[in-house]
């Protein structure tokens, strides 16, 4: 009995890990693609990581939170996206985000 708590706490645990990684890894993805479209420094990149990173964390919490109402779920990862835009607003300026905005519609 004991293995098999044990075995069952280890699996959840790799599941919980490899989520974690892959929210990371997107976070890189899009700051890294935001550091060359932009010509980011260094400190500005690292805090457009964070910002981005805790936008998936935030919104893989809102997904699980209301997996039940549809609705409310799409209100909130709206409310999340705008809090975004904002946060890179302060951290990029106006400009940039234009810049980002132009290179996202253009794809």
């Amino acid at each position: 009995m004991r293995k098999l708590f044990f075995l069952f706490f280890a699996i959840t645990f790799s599941f919980s890990v490899q989520s974690q990684e892959g929210l990371t890894e997107r976070a890189k993805k899009i700051a890294d693609e935001m550091t060359l479209v932009l010509s980011l420094n260094d400190e500005t990149s690292q805090k457009v990581y964070h910002v981005q990173l805790k936008r998936f964390i935030d919104a893989q919490r809102i997904r699980k939170t209301f997996s039940n109402d549809k609705l409310i779920m799409r209100n909130e990862l709206r409310k999340l996206q705008n809090r975004l835009w904002g946060k890179l607003n302060v951290i990029l300026g106006e400009e940039k985000m234009k810049s980002w905005s132009n290179h996202k519609n253009n794809i």
